[in-house]
């Protein structure tokens, strides 16, 4: 399907929908109230705390996404967080910090150490506004593959690492029927430099930036259950080293609308345009569509769905940036009141904008999960990735099976 043949879908739907319905909250079943599974915490005064740890052994096929020669090994994860949330009447404040380590048990090249420590809060102004903000620090790692790499990861000794800090400001505001959401936001990417076969290094400072974003929205409320809007978004993708050439301003701008029938779904729907403007690049501008989904056709079954087109950063040396299509969609089922299946299914294009690069990614895998009780829960699952493009030398396969058990207080 054409994007032309997608936005127009997309009109009909926000302007055709049946808005006659009941007010309700819709949940995904995996987030409802379970008095007999969910854990407590511990109080401590206004705040609750709820520690948690996660032990886990996946089996990758393909370790290095490799085309051809897959290499397999086992990985063993340990992953411990603590959340801490406010329980005031008014004005919230939660944080939340965790990391992750994962060991190899062939390919010790590859372990890794990944952490984050975030906070965000809101404030009540008044009846009818509220600010919201946080800010965090995360410490990640790159799969092999991932489109932001390139082609670098293939010449990889070791994962590359970066770090992620960020920042965000939302102020809402009720004006009768009309309601005003205006906020910005600020992404530092940095990046340290990685180990190469060779025994050499790679710097990787030429993908340090900084991305800042202002948008707004303004909704309509015509009924208690629609509310069309208008949404606009402008963006600065800033890079450290001049020498990059990658700088680029862009902006995005659409109507939509947000729906929610009976409490059994809601969903926001939208289209526009979008525009990635780049100092000495060719520019990227499109049709800008997407949606979110959550619909409970019963009492025990959630459907969940996101689409979106979006302008990504790319390391290909002649390309400009990506003009992608995500979409998601997962599907949960409560078979026992402490036993839940899943399946998840992924697509992602990408088309590289100054290359004759597409990718396309396939994703999909079941889950089981079983809640022992409030304080312990078992899950298996099952991820078949796949990865077809234009340039076979790009693709490739792999079965990843994992078996995780997670505690919490």
């Amino acid at each position: 399907m054409g994007k032309k043949k997608c936005l127009f879908l997309i009109l009909l739907m926000i302007f055709f929908l049946p808005y006659a319905a009941l007010a309700g909250r819709v949940v995904p079943i995996t987030e409802k109230p379970r008095p007999d599974y969910d854990a407590l915490g511990i109080r401590a005064g206004a705040f609750t705390i709820k520690p948690k740890i996660t032990l886990a052994t996946e089996y990758n096929d393909n370790i290095y996404a490799q085309t051809d020669g897959r290499t397999s090994d086992w990985i063993f994860t340990l992953a411990p967080s603590v959340n801490i949330a406010s329980d005031w009447s008014r004005h919230s404040i939660r944080f939340d910090v965790g990391a992750k380590s994962g060991i190899y048990s062939s390919e010790s090249d590859e372990n890794y150490i990944d952490g984050h420590a975030l906070f965000n809060g809101s404030l009540d102004v008044t009846r009818d506004s509220y600010i919201t903000g946080g800010f965090g620090f995360k410490r990640l790692h790159e799969d092999r593959g991932d489109p932001d790499a390139g082609a670098f990861w293939a010449q990889w000794d070791e994962p590359a690492v970066y770090y992620q800090n960020t920042g965000n400001l939302l102020f809402f505001q009720g004006l009768g029927r009309f309601d005003l959401t205006t906020g910005g936001g600020i992404t530092n990417l940095d990046y340290r430099s990685v180990d190469l076969l060779d025994g050499t290094s790679q710097d990787q400072d030429g993908r340090d930036r900084n991305i800042y974003n202002v948008n707004a929205r303004i909704a309509y409320n015509m009924h208690p259950d629609v509310a069309p809007f208008i949404t606009t978004r402008y963006e600065w993708r800033k890079y450290d080293e001049s020498d990059v050439e990658r700088d680029s301003e862009g902006y995005r701008i659409g109507i939509g609308t947000g729906i929610n029938l009976g409490g059994l779904m809601a969903a926001d729907i939208y289209g526009g345009v979008m525009e990635q403007d780049y100092d000495h690049r060719d520019d990227i501008s499109t049709f800008w569509y997407g949606m979110s989904v959550l619909w409970n056709p019963t009492n025990l079954t959630s459907i969940q769905a996101t689409a979106e087109t979006s302008v990504k950063e790319t390391t290909v040396a002649d390309a400009s940036g990506i003009d992608a299509f995500d979409a998601n969609l997962e599907v949960d089922h409560e078979l026992l009141r402490n036993l839940l299946v899943g399946a998840n299914a992924e697509y992602t294009y990408n088309d590289y904008k100054g290359e004759d690069i597409s990718d396309k990614y396939y994703v999909i895998g079941p889950s089981v999960t079983y809640l022992w009780n409030r304080n312990l829960e078992a899950k298996i699952g099952y991820r078949y990735r796949t990865k077809h493009s234009n340039l076979s030398f790009r693709e490739y396969t792999e079965n990843r099976f994992t078996l995780s058990l997670t505690g919490s207080f």
